[in-house]
């Protein structure tokens, strides 16, 4: 991700404005450019509409959104490098509930790592797992099994990687988009608890906030026979969209 690009996200992380210094301050903690370069940006984002600045606070462009990736932290990056050295032919896609956790309206009790391999290869990589991680490990299954694993704990959670899944490469790990995360949480058992109102809720965040590839997200839900369910939810985050006052 580019300076330019972080700085975007910043600021679409928050709706309700956001002032220079504490885009910098947040900036900071990921990056050594010199403050010179953050307030260079800045000034051109605004010059550009990319970036609204109103009473001291800079708010998100609706004209121009930033495009969302996943953030793999040093834990879940350590966890795919020792998956991937044990079963190098496997495709693997890895990301973590903390990445959408601004997204959401209710934060669930539990915090998941999702681990997507094909399906044929999901008993190997349980195993393996249970090996690299002091974390419990459980296939995506029955969602009633994991509502009673789950609460006040970190998981594990071992998916099938569903065929063209839209994926991209983040430092070397391969990472879901947010289309398919959008639409896995209208499929995983896992994730049950990001379901009806809660998923209602993440779509029109991320839709308010982040550049979303409709086109892809519904190819790939039709692929999990969710594409009229994720027509629906975005069709009305439109109609409510055309109701919602700015800034």
């Amino acid at each position: 991700m580019t300076l330019t690009e972080h700085i975007i996200s910043v600021i679409g992380l928050h709706p309700k404005g956001i002032s220079a210094d504490e885009v910098m301050a947040c900036l900071r903690k990921d990056s050594v450019f010199p403050d010179s370069s953050y307030f260079n940006i800045l000034n051109r984002l605004v010059r550009e509409d990319r970036v609204i600045k109103k009473d001291s606070k800079l708010f998100p462009s609706r004209s121009f959104k930033p495009t969302f990736h996943i953030n793999p932290d040093a834990e879940t990056a350590k966890l795919y490098t020792e998956l991937q050295q044990q079963i190098p032919f496997t495709e693997l896609c890895i990301w973590n509930t903390i990445d959408i956790m601004p997204l959401m309206h209710d934060i669930p009790n539990f915090n998941l790592t999702i681990i997507s391999v094909a399906r044929n290869a999901i008993d190997s990589v349980v195993d393996i797992l249970d090996n690299l991680t002091d974390r419990l490990v459980l296939r995506d299954q029955d969602k009633d099994i994991l509502s009673r694993f789950a609460p006040g704990r970190e998981l594990v959670i071992v998916t099938p990687l569903i065929s063209q899944s839209p994926t991209e490469i983040i430092e070397g790990i391969t990472c879901p988009t947010l289309e398919k995360i959008l639409v896995d949480i209208l499929c995983n058992n896992s994730l049950y608890a990001l379901t009806g109102s809660e998923a209602y809720a993440i779509y029109a965040n991320a839709f308010d906030r982040y550049a979303i590839n409709i086109k892809n997200l519904l190819r790939y839900a039709g692929r999990r026979n969710r594409k009229t369910e994720s027509e629906t939810i975005i069709k009305e985050i439109q109609n409510d969209f055309t109701r919602k006052p700015f800034p």
